[in-house]
């Protein structure tokens, strides 16, 4: 009987877990995974844009924003309201794509959105590059999810030492001045990667054709391992219990309350 209630309550997790949708996962309903074969969702609501001059989008309803308000101003400069909301996402994390909601119920008028990276160099120097294609509306009417495809997938890094630069990512959004044309949200998917092999090694006995050169280089990269005192790994040794203990303490970032 304790078998069977196992088996039960183990099938009920998997159909909820599989009945979890990606807006929903995205909202917090369902944790972000670790590992690099699991899929994550980071969801941006039409609330977290705002506007680079004013304030003229409001709510208008079911979860969408709107461009007219009736307090438009008279300056046809107006007629289009540019949003931006910034992309935050774990650095190194792979992104392949995003989801755009909305309600296109205009025959005219569009929405568009693009990703986009900033940048500023060591010196001063700034910069902004496009990813992927700029998404529009056209030919969509009504409540849509459609789905954005970044070829090639995009690797988010904050910091290039080797140009001494730092980067930040972020969506715009145009809305036209009609309420026939709405915006919810974004739903970014990525997954979690591990990072590249560097070209020198760091330990002499864990040599770039080793099968795990990678993995142990990314720790060492992460200071989770350190290695033994004389500079080695000695990737075939056992791992201790006290071993165990500092990788995951140190992995997991662990500390006791004050």
């Amino acid at each position: 009987m304790r078998k069977a209630l196992s088996l039960c309550v183990a099938m009920a997790v998997v159909l909820v877990a599989t009945a979890v949708a990606p807006e929903a996962a995205a909202q917090g309903l369902a944790p972000d995974y670790y590992g690099t074969a699991e899929t994550n969702y980071h969801y941006i609501s039409g609330e977290e844009f705002r506007l680079s001059a004013g304030d003229f989008y409001y709510w208008a309803g079911d979860g969408f924003w709107a461009a007219a308000s009736g307090l438009q101003p008279a300056d046809p400069s107006w007629s289009l309201f540019w949003n931006i909301a910034p992309l935050h996402l774990p650095s190194g994390a792979l992104v392949d794509g995003y989801t755009v909601i909305y309600d296109d119920s205009h025959a005219v008028e569009d929405l568009e959105l693009v990703l986009s990276r900033y940048w500023v160099g060591a010196f001063g120097a700034t910069g902004t590059a496009q990813i992927g294609p700029v998404f529009s509306s056209t030919g969509a009417p009504g409540v849509k999810s459609t789905w954005v495809d970044l070829d090639p997938d995009v690797t988010i890094r904050y910091y290039i030492s080797v140009t001494l630069s730092t980067q930040s990512y972020a969506f715009t959004f145009s809305l036209p001045d009609t309420v026939d044309v709405r915006f919810r949200g974004v739903i970014v998917r990525w997954k979690r990667q591990i990072s590249p092999a560097p070209a020198v090694q760091s330990f002499p006995d864990v040599a770039p054709g080793f099968w795990a050169f990678q993995e142990i280089e990314a720790l060492a990269a992460s200071e989770i391992t350190t290695g033994f005192p004389d500079g080695t790994f000695r990737p075939t040794q056992p791992v201790t219990r006290a071993q165990m203990a500092t990788f995951l303490a140190r992995a997991l970032g662990l500390h006791w309350a004050p």
